[in-house]
């Protein structure tokens, strides 16, 4: 972005990502003065088209917008939908990186009456990795709008989540906690203790792998004027 801008540049991005995460829409703003025509739609594409060019192969720019220069990607969000893809089968699968390879669910039934717990203006910092780095966010309540379980394909599980933000590996840490008590492993009322703040709880499972979350879609009201590539 300095490069086709010419000048230094502050880039954005609307959310911080773990390792080993991925996204398939991931907002980001920077501030570019000076570019001529770029409220116009050929030349605006053709700035999305540059920066496309220029990322790395693992990195691309699907749409485009002019935006004011208070818009803020992090702080003008509304909803952050990520999914989480859970692969039961039986043996590895090689092909699709992307997952977290479970052998067996016992109790597959279990998971969304579980996700339907997380609704709502809670506090559930039990089920993340707080930094204690300065980083982490004083407001520790987080409004769920949905969480969902859905059958994908080849026995993929894909749990979706809608919230205005989310603590460091906390859907992991949800995603982590469900399947272990679809494995039929503790008890289900520790579920609804650690949201209740029960710190006498010790962690449900383990923090779900990195590989198989996907940051899905961040939205914005309004959406800024995109330019789609």
């Amino acid at each position: 972005v300095r490069r086709l801008a010419g000048a230094p540049v502050v880039v954005r991005p609307a959310s911080r990502l773990d390792q080993g995460v991925s996204a398939e829409a991931f907002t980001v703003d920077a501030w570019m003065p000076g570019l001529p025509g770029a409220h116009q739609p050929e030349p605006l594409r053709n700035l999305g088209l540059a920066l496309a060019g220029a990322l790395p192969d693992d990195l691309s720019v699907r749409r485009i917008a002019v935006v004011e220069d208070t818009w803020n990607a992090q702080h003008a969000a509304r909803t952050k939908t990520y999914r989480y893809t859970v692969t039961v089968r039986g043996t590895k699968p090689v092909l699709r990186p992307r997952c977290w390879w479970v052998r067996q669910l016992d109790h597959p039934e279990r998971l969304q009456a579980l996700a339907n717990q997380l609704l709502g203006v809670k506090d559930l910092r039990l089920f993340a990795n707080l930094r204690h780095d300065g980083s982490d966010d004083d407001l520790r309540e987080r409004t769920i709008f949905s969480a969902d379980w859905q059958p994908g394909l080849a026995g993929d599980l894909i749990f979706r989540i809608s919230g205005t933000g989310f603590l460091y590996k906390q859907i992991r840490g949800f995603v982590g906690a469900m399947v272990h008590l679809a494995q039929g492993r503790r008890d289900l009322t520790e579920f609804s203790a650690l949201i209740a703040g029960d710190t006498s709880i010790k962690r449900l499972g383990n923090i779900a792998p990195p590989a198989g979350l996907m940051l899905e879609r961040v939205t914005y009201d309004p959406e800024p004027p995109w330019r789609t590539l």
